[in-house]
């Protein structure tokens, strides 16, 4: 497939093979933004979903509408990572030059948004992962946590209004970490590190793929004159904090910190985080507080019942072979 292209001062003519992957689940209400805006992308990829067991029309509208997606149809929920990495696979088994990730609720501003970043990662060989802005939904903003990725990056040196209107020169900003909703992933990368480690079922499997993408010596960027619509606002801001979904956000993190391979001590670490569980249980038992009771005992069960998880998972990303987590 060959495209021409003149993004910021290059131009680049590619001669790529390319490979959306999606990942549905119930995603009836964005499916047809998500896949038709790939469908008309210029640079053509070839377009891979994995539904993890919708039980609504997602794969019937897939299945009559877009005859050319390759579609995989699992029985059970895989979760994101695991979903991914099938996708992954069959990219690397193909000799793909580059993956895409993309949500299901998302989808590219317009035809130039992929040909714009497989140009711009063309012009740096350090990337692994490059990821366009990403907006809300109705496209008047940044999507929210995304904003707060920026503000871990570079973005502190740009003019982020001139940015959103493209009014600068296109930029690749590094950043240590972007949420995979939308990734062009190299190769280079995939060869080198693997899929998404199943350790993580849903949230936290794309930190720890970026914590190890750093730690052998790929960039992270944002690229600005690429962009895409996340349509999650108002899910994130209606969906009401509860001590189960603190306990899992919170779990995810300290997952995130065990198997971060750039942590050296983290079984010191573990040890420590078992201990102040264990006083903070023994406690508020004596405080008699169900709650914080609930939460520091399922932190530890959680703990201890995926130590072997965590070594596994270290072991495989420190001793990295062809399609580790694959």
């Amino acid at each position: 497939m060959i495209g021409l292209c003149n993004t910021g001062n290059f131009d680049v003519k590619i001669l790529k093979n390319i490979y959306a992957i999606v990942v549905t689940y119930n995603g009836i209400e964005w499916i047809e933004k998500c896949l038709t805006s790939l469908v008309n992308s210029k640079l053509l990829p070839k377009i891979i979903v994995i539904d993890n067991g919708s039980t609504d029309f997602t794969l019937t509208f897939i299945k009559e509408k877009y005859k050319n997606v390759q579609l995989i149809a699992s029985k059970i929920n895989l979760g994101f990572g695991q979903a991914n990495n099938l996708g992954l696979k069959i990219a690397i088994d193909n000799n793909c030059d580059y993956a895409f990730l993309l949500n299901q609720d998302a989808w590219l501003e317009n035809e130039n948004t992929l040909l714009n970043l497989v140009n711009a990662f063309e012009t740096n060989p350090k990337l692994g992962i490059l990821s366009p802005l990403h907006l809300n939904g109705a496209g008047n903003g940044l999507d929210i946590y995304f904003a707060n990725y920026l503000k871990q990056s570079q973005i502190s040196n740009l003019n982020l209004a001139e940015i959103l209107n493209q009014k600068q020169t296109a930029t690749i900003i590094n950043s240590p970490f972007v949420n995979a909703a939308a990734w062009l992933i190299s190769a280079a990368c995939i060869k080198k590190i693997g899929g998404f480690d199943p350790v993580f079922f849903h949230y936290g499997e794309d930190r720890n793929y970026a914590q190890r993408a750093i730690y052998y010596g790929f960039d992270i960027g944002i690229y600005t004159h690429a962009k895409i619509f996340h349509d999650r606002e108002q899910r994130i801001t209606s969906t009401p904090s509860s001590p189960i979904l603190n306990l899992k956000k919170d779990w995810v993190n300290e997952l995130n910190l065990f198997c971060d391979i750039h942590q050296k001590n983290y079984k010191t670490l573990i040890y420590k985080r078992m201990a102040r569980n264990f006083l903070m249980l023994f406690f508020y038992l004596l405080k008699g507080n169900k709650g914080a009771i609930n939460y520091h005992y399922h932190m530890l069960k959680n703990i201890f019942f995926n130590l072997d998880k965590i070594e596994r998972s270290r072991k495989i990303s420190l001793n990295i072979h062809y399609m580790a987590h694959l």
